[in-house]
């Protein structure tokens, strides 16, 4: 079996181009830049250049680029996004345009518009097709198309983003509480995960014949902790993405979640994230603590007193040290030795586990 993965985080975009034929090591791998990063450095450019913006395409994760665009918009230029676009800004379209974005239906260019128009796409496999061709590397006949991104999801107007993320991996986990049952076969992917959504709009038109798969960023990199052959013979382990926006951890036992919860980065400091999973793994944390702190959330699928005893306590993620700082014995996972390809070998792994 063939798996084009690709994790599309807020930094780099990191590809493994899977074949069962082969040894991991020999599989082709790819650590970019993501098209966050790409794309802002372009409306930097458009910024000097002071050129009025209309955007069209998909949606794709936020991040530099939308940073990017806020800065273009202090300076007094206009920026005119498709509603596809305005996604990636917020997934409350009031909410993107209150912070002065104009919205339009359609890809066509406004007929009054004189500026620069920019056409973004987050699944860039064309590219990647047309690179992988030159060594030789047949991107066509893949099997399955597996993309992380992070996706929030739009919940009703009445909810938080944050309870409704929680709210869905928890519904989720209390059917099938495997790691693996987050992931998302093209067909699955409730209509409210826009960027999702998107991206298997893009694999359909691009390569028809692979099964498409999605799953969100944080989540398949913990699930590829798991494939760490140090993390493979523990009984069960604290699993923890320290990521660029998002703290997640989950209590594994032989496969089998137990327990699992979700911060944002930027508001925990060492100190806090050590006592936080502390308690998390004493079954002593609370939802509405996390809540509270700006987080999103925690839940535990068993009584929480009764958790087993932690084997071992594995990290990934680009913020990994954060943990590491502190008193706490910790392991970085490098699944086939190699922690940039966590996100993708969680990928490849759930993959297999949902199409064979």
């Amino acid at each position: 079996m063939r798996i084009l993965a690709m994790d599309i985080g807020s930094g780099t975009e990191d590809v493994l181009l899977y074949d069962d034929s082969k040894k991991i090591e020999n599989c082709v791998k790819m650590v970019l830049p993501s098209p966050s990063r790409v794309y802002a450095k372009r409306v930097r450019y458009l910024t000097r250049l002071r050129s009025d913006l209309f955007i069209k395409g998909e949606t794709i994760g936020g991040g530099q680029f939308v940073e990017a665009l806020k800065k273009h918009l202090s300076t007094g230029l206009r920026v005119i996004l498709t509603e596809d676009v305005a996604y990636s800004v917020r997934n409350n379209l009031e909410e993107v345009r209150a912070r002065g974005f104009h919205i339009v239906s359609g890809g066509k260019t406004p007929e009054d518009f004189r500026g620069e128009t920019l056409e973004i796409r987050e699944v860039n496999l064309s590219r990647l097709q047309s690179f992988l061709d030159s060594f030789e590397e047949d991107s066509s006949s893949v099997d399955a198309v597996a993309i992380a991104v992070q996706d929030h999801g739009t919940p009703p107007k009445t909810l938080s983003n944050r309870r409704f993320r929680i709210d869905e991996i928890r519904k989720r986990l209390v059917n099938h509480p495997r790691l693996e049952s987050l992931a998302y076969v093209g067909h699955e992917v409730p209509k409210h995960f826009i960027r999702m959504c998107s991206a298997v709009k893009t694999c359909r038109s691009l390569l028809p014949e692979a099964k498409p798969i999605v799953m969100d960023t944080s989540l398949a990199a913990i699930l590829g902790c798991l494939e760490d052959s140090k993390v493979k013979r523990a009984g069960t382990a604290l699993l923890t993405n320290i990521g660029n926006e998002h703290v997640t951890a989950s209590v594994v036992s032989k496969g089998k979640v137990l327990a699992f919860l979700e911060h944002h980065t930027s508001l925990l400091t060492s100190k806090r994230l050590e006592s936080m999973l502390k308690n998390f793994i004493k079954g002593k944390l609370k939802n509405e603590e996390v809540f509270e702190e700006g987080g999103h959330g925690a839940f535990y699928l068993q009584e929480p007193s009764e958790l087993p005893k932690i084997d071992i306590i594995a990290v990934t993620g680009p913020n990994r040290t954060k943990l590491r700082m502190t008193q706490r014995e910790t392991y970085f996972a490098v699944p086939a030795g190699d922690m940039m390809m966590t996100g993708p070998i969680g990928l490849v792994k759930a993959t297999l586990h949902k199409i064979r």
